[in-house]
């Protein structure tokens, strides 16, 4: 299926990696809807992309701002094509020193808020000539990382999600067509969450990073977002319910 025509939405749209998928479907003349919590950044974002992009607010963490904006999608577009990117760390602890407000915030955020946006997507999708979902995981969720047990679990569990939804759905049935859903798991990206100031303050972590990855280098978000295209496109026409690792050998050299 071409992109041209179709609507794409990229849920955590508004800045950092989500903004270059939202870009990248733009340059492959799909329409595009990015959601994101603050409006004032959102409609920069939309207006930067170009005329034919719309922001609708949400904040992934709540359900009832998922249905409303999932609503007032529905109401002007149909959907073809679905990227959950919105996602959040937390501070570094041991299980004993983490507070369970963060423990909750994470899971609510990187695990309750896709299956929130899931739920909607695949009833809209379901109702086209059929499409494709990408969640942004992360190779933290294939890994026991010491002191990120909140975002380890949280990304551990939105893969299973990504494979219970990627077979629940991959053919047409009850009316509705087959939707392919699929997880990369990115290792270090350069901007984002590890902007040139945070990796400066942090020499000996970002060091270990680069140590470990095969490739020796953080991930350019265009790498990233060429694979969630493929994902998305006709080329993994047959693939549904794949963790795909885009971490330059991350996982790989593990800790």
């Amino acid at each position: 299926m071409s992109f041209a025509g179709k609507t794409s939405l990229v849920v955590g749209g508004t800045a950092g990696l989500g903004f270059e998928i939202a870009r990248k479907l733009v340059e492959l003349q799909s329409r595009v809807v990015i959601m994101g919590r603050q409006r004032e950044k959102g409609e920069a974002a939309a207006s930067t992309l170009g005329d034919d992009v719309h922001f609708i607010e949400c904040d992934v963490g709540d359900s009832r701002s998922v249905g409303d904006a999932f609503d007032a999608l529905a109401e002007r577009h149909e959907l073809h094509f679905a990227v959950n990117n919105a996602g959040v760390t937390g501070p570094h602890r041991p299980i004993r020193g983490t507070d369970p407000r963060d423990w909750d915030r994470l899971i609510q955020v990187n695990c309750s808020g896709p299956f929130y946006c899931l739920r909607r997507e695949i009833e809209l999708i379901r109702r086209t000539t059929g499409g494709a979902i990408v969640n942004v995981s992360s190779c933290a969720g294939r890994l026991a990382i010491p002191h990120q047990a909140a975002y380890v679990a949280g990304k551990a569990a939105l893969n299973l999600l990504t494979q219970v939804a990627a077979i629940e759905n991959a053919t047409d049935h009850d009316g509705g067509f087959a939707v392919r859903v699929n997880a990369i798991a990115p290792g270090p990206i350069l901007g984002g969450m590890n902007t040139a100031e945070r990796l400066a303050a942090n020499p000996e972590g970002t060091k270990r990073k680069i140590d470990v990855t095969a490739m020796k280098r953080f991930a350019r978000p265009e790498e990233v977002v060429d694979s969630i295209i493929y994902l998305l496109g006709p080329g993994a026409a047959y693939v549904t319910g794949a963790i795909l690792d885009v971490d330059g050998g991350y996982h790989a050299g593990k800790f």
